[in-house]
């Protein structure tokens, strides 16, 4: 199972900044803390009242910004993100000091680390069959930093000359060298391992929001996650557009249970790709009809004739046609149900309305009530009066299509 690039771990809800920042603690501020301690530690008293360790952090931060900004335009480069700290802290150090600043080794130890996690994380994006020894390789060079840091301190300290041997020499040092290094392996398998849940998580999340969309809708879903007050009941204006099948009981009667299904999966099909860029607040099936709630009047009635049109020629292959209605007002709408099941859904007369003039609506009509008319700008030349079911007076409504 490949795991995660180094980048991709986040949970997309982070801010950029917490995931610079998460990058900087993590990763990119490794090696110029450990060199920081280094430095202190070996500088005469007054260090911090100089530039170099403020260099160092801002080195640090401004690699963890630089691989935030690459991946947040979905064009990550490690391998030279990786390279943007030493670069900016080199230049800056280098007017400061000279060609000297590349004599020291701690600072060659900083560009050896930098181009060791550049080519591991670079390999590991390029070829993800070998993601997890690689990650692996990744942690092991993490934890050789501050083994290389005290090798160098051991020296810059002592006044001698730079040698493994001489450093290894020393069995504490052979301990320590062991233990570190045993240590990046076991992280590294810790690493390899969260990854592996965290693709785990993110592949069962985003089913279950796709679920939720089904279920929600996707604009109903985007604003309940930006905010959950959002399900609760409330009074608002929408506008209601119904379409149904013309005598599908009676065809789907003769028909196979598969075949039914096949039809009314590319109606809904049809309906939906019919809609365009015209969004509604959501779609609810249920058998052979359509309910499409919309927050713009004109949107509703605009999908009205789009839907119509678009399943003309499939419902004409088995001899069946489709009519609709729109009707705006206010509805009551949010979270219903009891504990064990509940629903978004939108309660009311205006509802009822809508429902009412799509049942009236004959063969590749769409019927709009006055106060939807008034609502989307449109003029028609007559109103025709439509007997709606459970209504003591007739409705009046414009023929649209």
């Amino acid at each position: 199972m490949p795991v995660e690039s180094v980048n991709s771990v986040a949970y997309t809800s982070e801010s950029p900044a917490a995931r610079a920042a998460r990058d900087f603690f993590t990763h990119s501020g490794h090696v110029p803390l450990v060199m920081l301690i280094l430095e202190a530690l070996l500088a005469k008293p007054g260090y911090f009242a100089g530039p170099d360790p403020y260099l160092l952090v801002i080195a640090g931060v401004f690699q963890a910004v630089v691989m935030e900004l690459l991946a947040a335009r979905g064009r990550p480069h490690p391998f030279a993100a990786n390279l943007a700290g030493p670069a900016l802290y080199s230049l800056i150090e280098t007017a400061l000091e000279g060609a000297h600043f590349f004599e020291q080794w701690h600072h060659q130890a900083y560009w050896g680390f930098a181009l060791g996690f550049a080519t591991l994380q670079w390999a590991q994006a390029r070829w993800t069959k070998l993601a997890e020894p690689l990650v692996l390789a990744e942690s092991v060079l993490r934890s050789a930093i501050p083994l290389v840091m005290y090798a160098l301190f051991e020296a810059r300290s002592k006044h001698t000359v730079y040698s493994l041997d001489l450093f290894f020499a020393d069995r504490a040092h052979v301990f320590l060298a062991i233990v570190l290094l045993l240590l990046g392996v076991l992280l590294g398998f810790a690493d390899i391992n969260l990854r592996r849940s965290m693709k785990t998580v993110r592949a069962l999340a985003a089913r279950l929001r796709q679920y939720s969309e089904w279920s929600l809708g996707r604009n109903i879903l985007e604003r309940a996650m930006a905010d959950e007050r959002t399900l609760a009941l409330q009074r608002v204006e929408r506008a209601i557009l119904f379409m149904d099948i013309r005598g599908f009981t009676a065809w789907s009667e003769q028909q196979a249970p598969e075949a039914v299904v096949g039809m009314l999966n590319s109606f809904y099909r049809g309906a939906e790709e019919a809609l365009g860029e015209v969004r509604p607040i959501k779609l609810k099936y249920t058998a052979d009809e359509i309910m499409a709630v919309f927050q713009d009047a004109a949107d509703a009635v605009d999908a009205g004739r789009r839907m119509l049109a678009s399943v003309h020629a499939l419902l004409a292959e088995s001899h069946l046609t489709a009519g609709a209605g729109v009707h705006c007002g206010q509805v009551v709408e949010g979270i219903l149900g009891g504990e064990g099941a509940k629903a978004y859904d939108f309660i009311g007369d205006t509802v009822n309305t809508a429902q009412r003039l799509c049942d009236a609506a004959t063969a590749g009509e769409l019927l709009v009530s006055v106060s939807a008319c008034n609502a989307a700008g449109i003029v028609p030349a007559q109103y025709r009066d439509v007997v709606a079911k459970g209504k003591r007076e007739l409705l009046q409504a414009a023929v649209i299509a």
